[in-house]
């Protein structure tokens, strides 16, 4: 603790050293077209014009920030700086109560998805997204957050002050995961004392004076940064000039110091993210890099570097499954941190901690070959052509480059910092020995070991037995890298196909193939839009025997793992390493299929891997032992979770929480994916963002069409409809339901209320759809203000709906809330479902509604694995292509709205969990009549 203390010291003498003359510098290298400026006070911006293209909606993109986070905190103030951020979303000099929340959710935006903040250690971050004709609107908001304009009304403090203490309350998990990873990461920094979410008593009692003070302590424009990006005027730089020049200089530094370097190896085990397949990383850590072609030399050594074991992991004998890099600069600072990452195979950590450090020391003795350099230039050339050019994208990446002082490559004149034509396998070289010879390296085992012996490999690696392994790792003779051979994922092409009917309407094609399978395409409606594709078989969890009901959680992990054809995953994963796709199996409770994305160039290998998971599923033992680890790790411990609690017995998942519960043998495995995949005539596939229509027509018919038909001894799997049973609650008076739904129930988990409802008689349709997700977003908002906004006794709200014509619609949404108030939250939340079930929506919610669907269709295709999947929706569930080009207001009519609302959300067929209750109110209070909306 004292050497913590004496470093703190150090560090803040640093600062003040520094805070009497310095400003953030300029960002060299930014492209030309960036315009980049600095005003007296010391605030930086940066904007980038970007004029939209046809089919494009206007918008501009907005980033403050703030290199001020909770390293700043007292003792005593651990946990306001986060507070202070909170408190920026309530009222400002120039947005009064209720205006900031109010500018966030008009035209189809909403708070929390389009625009948000957070508080790190070292910085703090604001961001949203607005309409150009919003934009002035927008910086001035900005421009009272930069210039300390945030104000504290106290009745606004203390509600806010709830909602920040029930948000540590949820991640008090998280924060002790992170703290326990970072105190191996900067073992010796003050950071570990100073957590952005704090401690409970100070955010509930520090005075109003103090945390103003912090705020102006914190929130000094030669700290920031203003980052803008898309249809912005011509006179913005001067907009910008006058309303951030506010603010004086302050007296901090600009930045926090450079962090010292742990000289030393050193161990992490443990989960501070999910992971649930186990793996094992190495990382290293070197100070600030202020040369960006060292930064980008660096990246391209570490990728070679990482391709060589992604090559190796379709070795046999590999205790690794797959490997890859990855670049945690700035994860606290701006230091560099780059990891190599190895996922485990057969639950062998040890080994493949062991072959990793291995390969780290054959890296640094024989280095990379020219035909590795070469190859990883290349992948890093097409990667970065394969960044979509939006506002978003610019926006962050010109954020990231403000924080780290050096340009991320995306947005610098490329050439002036990585020029492919320049790079020798020498200069790669020396940046991987720059980095593998680091003093700071951190070996990582994460995850969660699903067998006995794996979990007592596991916990049994700490610092001493790390550097053992390295000590005798380091006496071994290595041979110099032999070149792995890839293969290709088609040896010969199958016998092709062909489309026999082809229907146009609205719009919208649809091919159906000499094999039975249906394909719906839809052509590119955005430039540089990806090819979108879902797949669909009717199936899912609801047509396995209830004896296999388990195999839903294996089977998608089973198939992503096995491999296909003649091809282990990892040999297909090199087969496509350098194509711009993404591939995965999907399952859910009444379908089952894929989905993916890829890039127009990588549509044909995209097509050959549908073909061969399908055609020539792989059989793996390794893989189905290792798909019921996963499993059984990751499923939810609550297991079949609250839906189970409407359709009873129905409901076809389980508490399934042990390795027992997922027995089952390969050949048995394959017999399910077989019955279930492999009958084309049952297939439905969607393609979204097609430019090409012939080249898209040729390899359906190469690849889709060429699926073989089912065995005609094959019996395909279908769902089965199951219906809500009848809830035992008998009292229809809503106070009696309630407290009876409240001890018939369960949710185990604390944190949280959970309302839900099954729609029995509501058919599944696009109309319906767009009834569920906009009234659901109505609920959402009016418990946002309610629970939060007004009474403080919510972090956040979450809505949820499901729809399919096997089960019904679903809808419910839940809320986290602390013991204390659990009671009263109840209250609140059955009263908004009254209002609206007996008034319906206001005027104002069903414009938003509108504004809300129009903008979800018109930015669809910016999504293109989840545009293919909702196009999909409407495909399955309606009985025609009408649903091509919906009309929200045609769909979200008054009679329409007041019909679902009356009818959906009359709280006496919601039922209700709420573990975290300590003591109920009087709930008589909800049988009185609700004559009005509050909204």
């Amino acid at each position: 603790m004292k050497k913590t203390n004496l470093l703190f010291l150090a560090l803040l003498s640093v600062a003040s050293l520094a805070s009497a003359v310095e400003k953030l510098p300029p960002i060299p290298h930014l492209h030309p077209s960036v315009i980049q400026g600095q005003l007296p006070n010391g605030l930086r911006y940066l904007i980038k014009p970007i004029a939209p293209q046809a089919g494009q909606a206007s918008e501009v993109e907005l980033r403050l920030l703030v290199n001020s986070g909770s390293l700043s905190e007292a003792k005593d103030e651990r946990g306001v700086a986060h507070l202070i951020e909170h408190m920026a979303f309530r009222q400002t000099k120039n947005f009064g109560k209720d205006e900031v929340k109010g500018f966030f959710n008009s035209n189809g935006m909403r708070w929390g998805n389009d625009s948000n903040a957070y508080t790190n250690i070292e910085s703090t971050n604001y961001f949203f997204k607005v309409k150009p004709e919003a934009l002035d609107r927008g910086l001035q908001l900005m421009a009272d957050w930069a210039n300390g304009d945030i104000v504290f009304d106290p009745e606004e403090l203390k509600t806010e002050r709830q909602v920040v203490l029930d948000e540590l309350n949820l991640r008090k998990g998280d924060s002790v995961n992170w703290q326990s990873f970072y105190s191996v990461l900067i073992p010796d920094a003050p950071h570990l004392e100073n957590m952005p979410i704090g401690f409970e008593e100070n955010i509930r009692d520090l005075s109003p004076e103090r945390i103003q003070a912090l705020h102006r302590k914190l929130y000094q424009p030669q700290k920031m940064t203003l980052v803008v990006a898309g249809d912005v005027p011509k006179n913005i730089e001067q907009t910008i000039k006058t309303l951030f020049a506010k603010a004086p200089m302050g007296d901090q530094a600009s930045q926090y110091p450079a962090l010292p370097l742990t000289p030393k190896v050193r161990s992490y085990r443990g989960n501070p993210w999910p992971q649930d397949e186990l793996a094992v990383s190495w990382g290293f850590m070197q100070s600030p890099i202020s040369d960006a072609r060292q930064v980008q030399l660096q990246k391209v050594a570490m990728l070679a570097l990482s391709q060589r074991l992604s090559k190796m992991s379709t070795l046999e004998n590999e205790p690794f499954a797959s490997a890859s890099m990855a670049d945690w600069s700035g994860i606290i600072g701006r230091e560099s941190y780059l990891i190599l990452n190895a996922v485990v195979r057969e639950q062998n950590p040890g080994a493949t901690l062991t072959q990793m450090y291995r390969e780290i020391r054959r890296a640094r003795e024989f280095g990379l070959t020219a035909a590795e350099v070469k190859e990883a230039i290349d992948t890093y050339v097409l990667a970065m052509k394969s960044i979509p050019a939006t506002n978003e994208v610019w926006a962050n990446s010109l954020t990231g480059s403000a924080k780290m002082g050096v340009p991320e490559l995306y947005v610098a004149e490329q050439k002036s910092i990585f020029d492919p034509a320049t790079i020798t396998p020498q200069a790669g070289n020396a940046a991987l020995q720059q980095i593998l010879t680091t003093p700071d390296q951190v070996a990582i085992l994460i995850g969660k070991p699903a067998t006995k012996a794996a979990k007592d490999d596991y916990y049994s690696w700490h610092d001493d037995k790390v550097n053992a392994m390295i000590a005798a790792v380091e006496t071994e003779t290595l041979q110099a890298p032999t070149a792995v051979v890839v293969k290709p994922l088609l040896v010969t092409e199958p016998q092709r196909g062909k489309v026999v009917q082809t229907k146009t309407e609205n719009g919208a094609t649809v091919w159906t193939l000499s094999n039975g399978v249906q394909v719906l395409v839809r052509q590119q409606r955005l430039p540089d839009e990806r090819i979108g594709i879902n797949g669909r078989f009717a199936g899912g969890a609801l047509a396995l025997p209830k004896e296999w009901g388990f195999v839903s959680q294996m089977l998608p992990k089973y198939m992503a793992t096995a491999g296909a054809g003649d091809l282990t995953s990892a040999e297909i994963g090199q087969a496509v390493r350098n194509e711009e796709l993404q591939f995965q199996p999907m399952f859910e409770t009444a379908q089952h299929g894929f989905g993916g994305i890829a890039a127009e160039r990588s549509l044909k290998p995209l097509m050959q891997l549908i073909y061969l998971s399908l055609a020539q599923p792989r059989s793996d033992d390794a893989a189905r032992i290792n798909s019921a680890d996963l499993a059984m790790s990751g499923y939810w411990p609550n297991g079949p979770g609250f839906l189970q609690n409407l359709y009873g017995a129905g409901w076809p998942y389980r508490v399934w929480g042990s390795l027992s519960d997922f027995e089952i043998t390969t050949e048995k495995l394959d017999q399910l994916r077989d019955q279930l995949y492999g009958n084309p005539a049952q297939l439905r596939i969607v393609l979204t963002g097609v430019t090409d229509m012939a080249q898209a027509k040729d390899l359906v018919e190469r690849y889709i069409a060429s699926i073989p038909p089912a065995k005609p001894t094959a019996v395909t799997l279908l769902p089965s409809k199951i219906e809500p049973k009848v809830q035992a609650l008998s009292s229809t008076v809503l106070s009696e339901r309630l407290k009876e739904s409240l001890k018939t129930f369960t949710f185990r988990d604390d944190k949280y209320t959970v309302w839900s409802v099954a729609l029995d008689g509501v058919e599944s349709n696009t109309q319906n759809g767009f009834l569920q997700e906009g009234l659901n977003d109505v609920i959402k908002q009016r418990l946002y203000r309610t629970l939060r906004e007004q009474a403080g006794d919510s972090y956040g709200v979450h809505t949820r709906g499901e729809m399919s014509p096997y089960y019904g619609p679903t809808l419910g949404f839940e809320y986290s809330v602390s013991r204390e108030k659990c009671g009263e939250a109840l209250v609140l939340a059955a009263q908004e479902l009254r209002k609206l079930s007996q008034n319906s929506v206001t005027d104002a919610e069903l414009k938003a509604m509108h504004e809300l669907m129009q903008k979800g269709l018109d930015n669809g295709p910016k999504y293109p694995y989840w545009y293919a999947y909702s196009q999909m929706f409407h495909w399955v569930y309606n009985h025609d292509l009408s649903w091509v080009n919906p009309k929200p207001e045609q769909i979200l009519t008054r009679a329409n709205v007041d019909a679902a609302a009356k009818s959906w959300f009359v709280p006496e067929k919601w039922i209700v969990a709420a573990d975290a209750c300590k003591t109920l109110p009087d709930l008589t209070v909800l049988d009185q009549t609700v004559t009005a909306a509050s909204h």
